[in-house]
């Protein structure tokens, strides 16, 4: 049966397929471009409809309860699975029983972004699939769930670093000719990584896309990730994180801002955000940082 027959749904998220439910967590307010992450819960649902999703990659990790597939060979997924729905690709019918799972919708443009000049767009394909276990995807859609789950406003920049992991992960182990991605374990040229260093700096406080930081030095976000993690033995993001808590430490010793001001000059979400950061990597409160200082 063709996608464009009239039976198939084509959807555009699993509100869709499931007749309008709404998720229980979503990271649509996180303003990261090409990344969509999704949390549902069912009690009890369906059957759905055949349906396709028609414009975005769906990656999807059960964490409770069974999937049953209405196709000629009736099955029941459990926790654990995966589904790799690529757009177009039609989807059995499902039924669902005291269900729960983490989706992530990737726009194909932020794929072929994410991984450019480590991959042959030309030669692949993502490849739908579900399978009982995929350890690397399930580790990436609880990192980004975990997230989303913490309400964090300027979460871009993680979401963005996860959603490339998963792309590279789907275009060298889930595509229809499976390339291994170039050689990027070296440590990024000095000049570049100061270039990159410099613009984190220069932006700490309006949330930069890890596009917007890899773009600085003309690599791909897999390849920059890889290469800045090498250099400094921290991701991207932790770096940010990292350089933003340093940079309150001298507002809070200085002693002319307040917390809401500093948590606002250096781009956190708000101050709750502000306060759990910095506690979780000086081991105070900015208040208590600022008391002995």
């Amino acid at each position: 049966m063709r996608v464009s027959d009239s039976e198939i749904l084509r959807a555009d998220t699993a509100t869709d397929v499931l007749g309008g439910i709404q998720p229980v967590r979503s990271s649509a307010e996180s303003n990261c471009t090409g990344v969509l992450i999704e949390s549902y819960h069912l009690p009890k649902y369906g059957p759905t409809p055949e349906y396709c999703y028609a414009n975005r990659h769906v990656i999807s990790t059960q964490r409770s309860g069974t999937a049953t597939a209405h196709s000629r060979s009736r099955k029941v997924w459990h926790a654990g699975s995966v589904a790799i729905c690529a757009i177009g690709t039609p989807q059995a019918r499902l039924s669902f029983s005291d269900f729960s799972a983490i989706n992530m919708l990737l726009d194909p443009a932020f794929v072929r972004m994410a991984v450019g000049d480590a991959i042959n767009f030309d030669r692949l394909e993502i490849q739908p699939s579900r399978v009982e276990r995929d350890e690397q995807l399930e580790r990436l859609l609880l990192a980004a769930d975990y997230e989303v789950a913490l309400g964090v406003a300027d979460n871009r920049l993680l979401l963005e670093s996860i959603g490339t992991a998963m792309a590279a992960h789907l275009v060298t182990h889930h595509a229809t000719k499976r390339l291994p991605p170039g050689k990027h374990d070296s440590a990024m040229p000095k000049y570049l990584l100061n270039r990159a260093i410099d613009y984190i700096h220069e932006t700490l406080d309006k949330n930069p896309s890890l596009a917007d930081i890899s773009a600085v030095v003309a690599m791909s976000p897999y390849h920059f990730c890889r290469s800045f993690k090498k250099s400094t033995g921290l991701t991207p993001h932790q770096y940010v994180m990292r350089e933003r808590v340093r940079r309150a430490q001298l507002f809070l010793a200085e002693h002319r801002l307040s917390r809401v001001e500093i948590a606002t000059a250096l781009g956190f979400s708000d101050q709750s955000h502000f306060t759990r950061t910095f506690r979780s990597m000086v081991g105070v409160t900015p208040s208590q940082y600022s008391a002995a200082h």
